[in-house]
């Protein structure tokens, strides 16, 4: 009962501050942008003040310890300093944060996501790789376990260049399954495992997020009339590398590859793992 009440008493906080808040449990996170650093900054400055009064208004405080401020730009560009305080209490300013037990770090490269991923991945590596010799159900206990950490929230970095750790554990593990050394091929211990590699995945969770998500995007359409042969394109332009490797423009890049009956419900796309 204690959670549920606390969601309804901070229910309204969105309300004061204009900017986009996201509330999960008993964390808030505020976004804010601005293409001018000295804007930036008041701007910053401005909402913190709001969220301590509004604090102040419903008898709560702050924790200055556990407020954050991340800056996310692109790895060209250079962290401008911000300093955002309230009565001359500054909060500190970090590289990366987690959010949903999702790390994301302040150049969006993902490698603070990975290397925490791998260290999950290696505990389930060694616990498959003791139990292997007494149980027989080592395909169960990787869905379980390995399966499971592998898949959340692929959609988001899994399309790092440093996935390639992660695809070599994965390898690993199918070669733990199967009995096989560890510098032999394991291409065909995925089909006979039914089992899909890390890039596989990947492709497979964009396609649901698009098909599943129509309204985030704009179709052709909108910017003409022309009857063209593929009618469910969707346009999504973007020009910084950190947005073309975003899950938007890939999950429509990706999808313009299949057929067009594919690209128009998910449970086309769910037979087609099936198979």
């Amino acid at each position: 009962m204690r959670p549920l009440l606390f969601l309804i008493f901070i229910n309204d906080l969105p309300k004061f501050v204009n900017d986009k808040s996201v509330l999960f449990a008993d964390d808030t996170s505020i976004l804010l942008s601005h293409s001018n650093p000295t804007d930036f900054n008041n701007n910053i400055n401005t909402v913190f003040k709001i969220l301590n009064d509004w604090c102040k208004e419903n008898l709560l405080t702050l924790n200055f310890t556990k407020t954050q401020f991340t800056n996310f730009t692109t790895k060209n560009n250079n962290q401008i300093e911000i300093n955002i305080n309230y009565n001359n209490k500054f909060i500190p300013t970090i590289t990366y944060t987690k959010f949903l037990s999702l790390i994301v770090n302040c150049s969006l490269t993902w490698i603070n996501c990975i290397d925490s991923l791998t260290k999950k991945l290696s505990t389930t590596c060694y616990l498959i790789r003791n139990i292997e010799p007494y149980l027989s159900i080592l395909k169960i206990i990787y869905h379980s376990l390995f399966h499971s950490i592998l898949s959340y929230g692929i959609m988001f970095g899994r399309n790092s260049s440093h996935r390639s750790v992660i695809f070599k554990m994965q390898k690993g593990v199918i070669r733990i399954i199967m009995g096989y050394g560890y510098r032999e091929s394991c291409r065909e211990l995925f089909e006979e495992l039914k089992i899909s590699t890390l890039s596989s995945q990947y492709i497979f969770s964009l396609l649901l997020f698009v098909v599943n998500n129509r309204d985030y995007f704009v179709s052709n359409s909108v910017y003409h009339n022309i009857n063209t042969r593929q009618k469910v394109i969707y346009t999504c332009l973007r020009y910084l590398w950190p947005c073309n490797k975003g899950i938007y423009y890939s999950g429509i890049k990706i999808l313009m590859v299949f057929p067009r009956q594919l690209k128009t419900s998910s449970a086309s796309l769910k037979s087609l793992k099936l198979l």
